[in-house]
């Protein structure tokens, strides 16, 4: 099944879904990632297609989109990089899989701020026997990084995130308002924008379908505004929705979540 949306060819589109369906770097007990792109797909067929006086219709919910999308389909992890190296300045929408797909994107952007909402700092190494460490499998520099709802540490990380890179952590978001998350982030990026949202940022009641929930997340009001002004604001070149957990999912919570993120982003996302 392809994106309700996608209907632009690959030489007219301005987006480019690519799903990855990997879950091989989940050290987890809770899998089922591979399954995110095709869930997600098929809730936004289920949410944006209505029947209307025996007409089919994706005009309704949302407004209809005037970007022009394709879906490129789903890729192997391994090929993802020559993919987005081929899209020549289309902006790729990559869904995972578990969030090691993120690695291989953001090879193709190594002059981006990294902004990375994750319940996890993920900046340990593997070989340490961590789960989620993208940042650091990366080797990019962590002074260039932004990281968003942060509420599990590792006492090593929390080091490392006191001298290395903006985070701002869950217990942040509650206590300040989204005008002042706004302004930290404002002051730290320069040029390009990578976005990488890991769903597990959301807490669980919101989003029970992940590989790796932490109680005490973030709601959808903090996270949606946010992400708005990102792409409408800065100069955003990719994004990525991963660790979407099918078989944890509750009536399709989180897919419906990442399905409206998804969406929500592309209809603000600025003109270039």
């Amino acid at each position: 099944m392809k994106f309700v949306y996608a209907t632009a060819p690959l030489q007219e589109a301005d987006f480019v879904l690519i799903g990855v369906p990997d879950e091989s770097q989940n050290t987890s007990p809770r899998t089922s990632s591979k399954r995110g792109p095709e869930t997600i797909r098929k809730i936004a067929y289920e949410r944006c297609v209505f029947k209307r006086k025996g007409r089919f219709t994706s005009e309704a919910v949302p407004p209809k989109i005037l970007q022009k999308i394709h879906d490129y389909g789903d890729v192997e992890k391994k090929k993802l990089g020559k993919v987005i190296e081929v899209l020549k300045g289309k902006i790729p929408l990559i869904l995972g899989g578990d969030h090691g797909v993120t690695l291989e994107a953001i090879k193709q952007f190594p002059d981006a701020t990294i902004i990375y909402f994750d319940a996890h700092p993920g900046i340990l190494p593997t070989l340490q026997g961590y789960y989620g460490s993208v940042l650091t499998e990366q080797e990019i520099s962590l002074g260039t990084c932004i990281q968003l709802g942060v509420r599990e540490s590792e006492i090593e990380e929390k080091k490392i995130t006191k001298t290395c890179l903006l985070s701002i952590s869950a217990e942040e978001f509650f206590r300040h308002d989204s005008s002042w998350v706004w302004e930290q982030i404002k002051k730290k990026v320069q040029g390009q924008v990578y976005i990488s949202l890991d769903l597990n940022v959301f807490d669980p009641a919101y989003a029970p379908g992940v590989s790796a929930p932490v109680p005490g997340g973030l709601h959808m009001q903090q996270v949606l505004p946010l992400l708005n002004r990102m792409v409408g604001e800065l100069d955003v070149v990719g994004m990525d929705i991963v660790e979407l957990s099918p078989a944890f999912d509750q009536d399709y919570r989180t897919a419906h979540l990442a399905t409206k993120l998804l969406l929500e982003m592309i209809m603000h996302f600025k003109k270039k």
